[in-house]
C-alpha cells in the first residue's frame, strides 16, 4: 500500500476519518479542503452526539443498529487517542411529555438491547440542581457520548503527518481528472493533483462533482439549525433533550443546541427562534442568569436518497469514490471503514494483475 496515493477531498468529519484510516492502512494520503481550516462546512456546525437514545429503534429498525453501531466505533476511536477525542462518561438524559411518553421510550430501548434506564427526579435533580421544574423521572444512556466536530476533526487531521500524509487547504477542487474512465486525480482550475485513488467527502458539493458521471445521483442537502449560547449554569456532561430544548455543554459557561431548520431564509426567522431558544434555557434552568446568543448557524447536510450510508465507486470508475450522508457524524467510522475495504480490495487486485 506503501507506493499508492489517495486524494480525500473534504475535510469535514468524514473526509478526515477517511484519510486517517487509509493512512493508518500505509496508503499516502493528501486531504484536501477549500476552506482556510480542517472541520468543513457543516460538520463544524454539527451538534456532536453521538448517540441512539433520542431514536426510536421500532420506527427505524435498519437505522438504529448503525447508531448504536457507531457509539462503539467512537469509543474505538477515542482509545486510539487516549482519550483526547472526548470524555468517557456523559450520556444523555432525555424526557418527553408526559411520563407515559418517557416510560415508552425506555422500554423500548431496553427491548433493543440498549443499557437505557429510568433516572429518578431525585437523581435528575442531583446531577443536574438547576432544573426548574424536573420531571418524576427520565430515560438515560450511559453509552450515549457528545464531542465538539472542530476538536476531533482536527485531531485527525493532525494524526496525517504522523502517519506519511498531509493536509492542503485553501485549494477548491474544479472536477475530476479523467481519461477513459480512470481518474488520474483531482483537477484545480488548470492543475491537476495526480493520485491512485480519489475519494469525494465534499458534503454538499459531491452531487457537483459526480453530475458529469452520474446525471441522476440522488445526492442533496438536508438543512439543519446550530446554536451556542452562554449562560450562568453549573457544568454537567449529559447531553439533554427535553420537549423545549436539545442542550449539551461546552464547558467554561457555553452551551450548545439543536434546532429544526427554519422554513424560510428569512433572517427575521432566525432571530425568532434565537429569541425563543434563549427563553427555552431560562425557562428550563433557574437562575440561569444572563443568557446570551453567541450564534446561530444553518448548515446544509449532505443526504442521499439512498437508505444505505454513501461509501460507493462513483459511477464508471474503480479508483475514484463518493462518501458522506446524513447522520454523517454518527457514520463516519462506518462510512471510513467502508471506503477503505473497497480501496483495499482494489490496489490488491492491482498488485495481483
Amino acid at each position: 500500500m506503501h507506493n499508492l496515493s489517495v486524494n480525500v477531498v473534504g475535510a469535514g468529519i468524514t473526509g478526515a476519518m477517511i484519510a486517517y484510516k487509509l493512512a493508518r492502512l500505509g496508503f499516502k494520503v493528501t486531504l484536501f479542503d477549500a476552506n482556510h481550516c480542517v472541520g468543513g462546512d457543516v460538520s463544524r456546525v454539527s451538534f456532536g452526539w453521538i448517540g441512539h437514545i433520542a431514536n426510536d429503534p421500532i420506527e427505524s429498525p435498519e437505522r438504529f443498529p448503525l447508531l448504536t453501531d457507531g457509539i462503539a466505533r467512537y469509543k474505538t476511536l477515542n482509545a486510539e487517542f487516549d482519550g483526547a477525542l472526548f470524555g468517557a462518561n456523559n450520556g444523555a438524559i432525555v424526557w418527553r411529555a408526559t411520563p407515559e411518553e418517557t416510560q415508552d421510550l425506555i422500554n423500548r430501548q431496553q427491548q433493543a438491547g440498549t443499557r437505557t434506564r429510568l433516572m429518578s427526579k431525585q437523581e435528575l435533580q442531583d446531577l443536574l440542581p438547576a432544573l426548574s421544574n424536573p420531571p418524576e423521572f427520565a430515560a438515560y444512556s450511559e453509552e450515549d457520548v457528545c464531542w465538539y466536530p472542530p476538536k476531533v476533526i482536527e485531531k485527525l487531521a493532525d494524526a496525517l503527518p504522523r502517519l506519511g500524509g498531509e493536509v492542503v487547504l485553501n485549494s477548491s477542487v474544479s472536477a475530476l481528472d479523467v481519461t477513459d474512465h480512470n481518474c488520474n486525480g483531482i483537477r484545480m482550475n488548470d492543475e491537476v493533483f495526480a493520485s491512485d485513488f480519489t475519494v469525494l467527502a465534499t458534503g454538499g458539493s459531491n452531487g457537483n462533482l459526480i453530475a458529469p458521471y452520474e446525471p441522476d445521483h440522488g445526492l442533496y442537502t438536508s438543512p439543519a439549525t446550530y446554536i451556542e449560547i452562554s449562560a450562568e449554569l453549573p457544568e454537567y456532561t449529559p447531553v439533554l433533550l427535553t420537549p423545549d430544548i436539545e442542550i449539551r455543554s461546552l464547558g467554561l459557561g457555553n452551551f450548545a443546541l439543536a434546532e429544526d431548520p427554519p422554513e424560510t431564509d428569512d433572517p427575521a426567522e432566525l432571530e425568532r427562534m434565537g429569541a425563543r431558544l434563549v427563553q427555552a434555557v431560562k425557562d428550563t434552568f433557574t437562575s440561569a442568569g444572563q443568557v446570551e446568543l453567541l450564534s446561530i448557524q444553518v448548515g446544509q447536510r449532505p443526504a442521499s436518497r439512498s437508505t444505505e450510508p454513501l461509501a460507493r465507486p462513483i459511477n464508471g470508475f474503480t479508483n475514484a469514490f463518493v462518501a458522506g450522508s446524513h447522520p454523517g457524524v454518527i457514520l463516519a467510522p462506518l462510512i471510513a471503514e467502508k471506503i477503505c475495504t473497497q480501496i483495499t480490495e482494489q490496489a490488491l487486485s492491482r498488485s495481483v494483475a
